[in-house]
């Protein structure tokens, strides 16, 4: 290693001035490169990430303490309730029924959720089904999938629903 060096010292020592002076100038602004890519801009990058994680969490917290009541008084009405999921199998079933419609098939998934299937439904009874299950109960759409049927607004549907 110490050969490699005092060779380079040698050679550069036979450069003219000018020659060393543009080596010891492109020297720095490589070091100047590598100072940068290595060491700042991956500072500032993690900075830039850290900050706007930061303030996604403040927005969280806000939202969170806002509709704090909402869900207490939410859970100090629901709680009764919980536990086994049949409640949301009848509120499904009740509500769907108030507007006409049969599902096909209805699964509990878990103790809080519920998959329910329709088949040759109407497009529009089944997003007000969804907003009224959402308004009067809380019950929130976790997964949905709709296939067109061969008749104008009428669809096929499996809709995973969670209280």
């Amino acid at each position: 290693m110490m050969q490699l060096v005092s060779l380079a010292q040698e050679r550069f020592a036979q450069l003219q001035k000018r020659e060393q002076l543009a080596l010891v100038v492109m020297g720095i602004f490589f070091a100047s490169l590598a100072f940068y890519f290595v060491l700042v801009k991956p500072i500032d990058e993690f900075r830039t990430s850290s900050s706007a994680a930061h303030e996604r969490q403040i927005e969280l917290y806000g939202y969170m303490k806002s509709s704090e009541a909402e869900a207490r008084r939410a859970a100090s009405t629901g709680s009764d309730q919980a536990g086994t999921g049949q409640s949301l199998l009848t509120d499904v079933s009740r509500i769907a029924q108030q507007l006409g419609m049969k599902p096909n098939r209805l699964q509990p998934e878990g103790t809080d959720a519920v998959s329910v299937w329709f088949d040759g439904v109407a497009f529009n009874e089944l997003v007000r089904m969804l907003e009224r299950l959402q308004s009067e109960r809380g019950i929130v759409v976790q997964q949905i999938s709709i296939d067109r049927d061969e008749l104008p607004g009428v669809v096929r549907a499996r809709i995973v629903l969670r209280s």
